[in-house]
């Protein structure tokens, strides 16, 4: 069972983020629709589809952070997909240490909008006798047998995620949560296997039902570089090698 908090301070939550300052952050058209998507209490699951460089986890992690703040769910999970599972048994140091590379683009976002990652995780004795704690990272690999209630639940770069993995984590997954599933479906890391992906079938699964909300982000906020590198595919490179 997912952990509980209540030690944290909390505000009455606005109807609607359109006129909240966000963290400072500047947002373009199709952010802000993302952001309200998650806002929105009629909404329990939302999916992004976006490319890489256009701020979905970012805006994500904030709008959650905000769902907190306000009261509306108890704490956050991450959970990330880690591309060769099977491996990360084998590899040295414990469950946390294995799992941290996974977490990078999660802390980057927390770093953004100012959360105290030394207060806010349940990794200390400390944060968890004082009550302040209300943020876990969690790779889908060790979730077999947790339910999780209450809390906004991010499940980012879902195109990594097999089929069966994808189905394991939101089966786990209550009414009461807010859930928030990011991934873009024209490329993903799974190189043995690309076609089983779950992103894209539970993508639209999901899609048409009141209680679900589809976003799209197009604009990369990178740069050029980052761009241009994300609209080459595998097949058009490959097909570009024998070409030659």
């Amino acid at each position: 069972m997912a952990k509980k908090i209540t030690n944290l301070e909390t505000y009455d939550a606005p109807f609607t983020l359109i006129d909240h300052p966000f963290y400072g952050l500047r947002l373009d058209d199709g952010q802000k629709n993302f952001r309200d998507a998650i806002w929105d209490k009629e909404k329990l699951i939302v999916f992004c589809n976006a490319k890489a460089g256009t701020g979905k986890t970012l805006i994500a992690t904030a709008t959650a952070n905000l769902l907190v703040k306000y009261g509306r769910c108890d704490g956050i999970v991450y959970i990330a997909s880690p591309t060769q599972e099977q491996k990360q048994g084998y590899l040295k140091g414990s469950i946390e240490e294995k799992s941290e590379p996974y977490f990078e683009p999660f802390y980057e976002a927390l770093d953004k909008i100012g959360v105290n990652r030394n207060t806010a995780f349940y990794d200390s004795a400390v944060n968890e006798k004082y009550q302040t704690a209300y943020i876990q990272c969690v790779t889908h690999t060790f979730l077999r047998g947790t339910n999780f209630e209450d809390k906004v639940v991010i499940i980012d770069e879902a195109q990594n995620y097999y089929f069966d993995e994808l189905k394991k984590v939101l089966t786990r997954l209550h009414d009461s949560c807010k859930i928030i599933v990011i991934g873009h479906d024209g490329q993903n890391d799974l190189f043995d296997h690309p076609e089983r992906s779950g992103f894209a079938p539970y993508l639209n699964w999901f899609s048409g039902d009141d209680r679900v909300a589809v976003c799209h982000l197009t604009e990369n906020h990178r740069g050029w570089i980052s761009q241009h590198a994300d609209e080459l595919t595998f097949r058009a490179a490959m097909k570009y090698v024998e070409d030659q």
